[in-house]
């Protein structure tokens, strides 16, 4: 970049609390509204209620963006509110704060990097590791990277299962929030239950995670997964770079934009974590060299799920039919070569 970045950030990397109050008072809001319209759409017909959890997204999904911003310490300056509204948010995603944050940071610590990869971050192999995996790991990976797979049982695994119990890279403050946010979810499911019935809690929360999971999951993917993208060992590998290479400017539209709380700006995200949701889209517009990144389209995402393997040779994500290409076309030269020989 030609101008100093961390010079830039500096004048966008002030939480604003009213804004960040107002970020949450809506997106709540009109989150609580969704679940009295989905009772009532429930006495009526179970897709009515299915249609509400799908508008619901709209406003969910910002929910995970305050978590998401309270996690970098960007939300508040105070960490009693941001472990606060980190926690409620978390709790209503079904997602340990503290757990979640920690692997985030991770994610961002070593975003691009071939060295330090399976923490927080989309499973990706070389076109050498694919090759020389057994056929069992070569079948789960494939399996792994199939679209609607990927997407939806992704959703149901993350935010049904994984976040239910600790790992081993969790300290004292991750395994403690696995806990309270478990005990918390069973609080809310009795007491949501109480007031309207368990079946309909089951079937809304369900697919209001499940929907708002599989949307996050498809946007989390698309802004480290393209062609071009930026991957390099620790020897060659640089934080700059890996920004501006290796996250794309997801272009949503406004209402899109809205409900994801601007997470398309991810580049400039990755560049400087400190810089609150609200503030990415003046960032963007206000520098133009936060303007030269990847640009991905709503019609540009479907293509990128099927890019499987990561070409280090020519530094580029490649389709595993390109990969079967390839080989063929080695296979070719090589017996035509050996014909010529004889």
């Amino acid at each position: 970049m030609e101008a100093d970045w961390r010079k830039i950030v500096k004048n966008y990397n002030k939480p604003v609390n009213w804004k960040s109050n107002w970020q949450i008072f809506n997106s709540f809001a009109l989150y609580i509204v969704c679940w009295f319209v989905a009772y009532a759409a429930w006495d009526i017909s179970a897709w009515l209620t299915l249609a509400v959890a799908m508008i619901a997204q709209v406003f969910f999904g910002r929910l995970f963006i305050i978590m998401h911003d309270c996690g970098h310490g960007n939300f508040y300056r105070s960490k009693k509110a941001r472990t606060f509204w980190g926690y409620m948010t978390g709790l209503v995603w079904f997602t340990p704060y503290w757990q979640w944050a920690k692997s985030h940071a991770t994610h961002h610590r070593h975003s691009g990097n071939l060295d330090n990869r399976g923490i927080g971050d989309i499973w990706t192999l070389t076109v050498e590791e694919y090759s020389q995996a057994s056929f069992s790991k070569k079948l789960m990976y494939r399996l792994y990277r199939f679209p609607l797979f990927e997407i939806f049982f992704g959703a149901f695994y993350i935010f049904f299962i994984f976040h239910r119990f600790t790992t081993k890279y969790d300290g004292k403050r991750e395994r403690r929030s696995v806990y309270i946010t478990n005990a918390l979810m069973v609080i809310m499911a009795v007491g949501i239950s109480s007031i309207t019935s368990f079946e309909f809690f089951a079937f809304y929360q369900f697919f209001l995670l499940l929907f708002g999971g599989a949307l996050g999951i498809t946007f989390f993917y698309v802004q480290h997964q393209y062609e071009e993208v930026y991957w390099r060992d620790s020897k060659e590998w640089d934080y700059e770079t890996a920004a501006m290479e290796g996250c794309s400017y997801l272009k949503l539209p406004k209402v899109l934009q809205w409900a994801s709380g601007n997470i398309g700006f991810h580049h400039i995200h990755h560049l400087s974590h400190s810089i609150p949701n609200y503030h990415l889209e003046k960032a963007y517009g206000e520098n133009p060299s936060f303007r030269k990144s990847k640009i991905i389209e709503l019609k540009d995402i479907w293509s990128c799920f099927w890019l499987g393997l990561y070409d280090a040779k020519n530094k580029k994500m490649i389709k595993f039919s390109e990969l079967k290409s390839e080989k063929f076309s080695l296979e070719a030269m090589s017996t035509k070569e050996a014909k010529l020989t004889t």
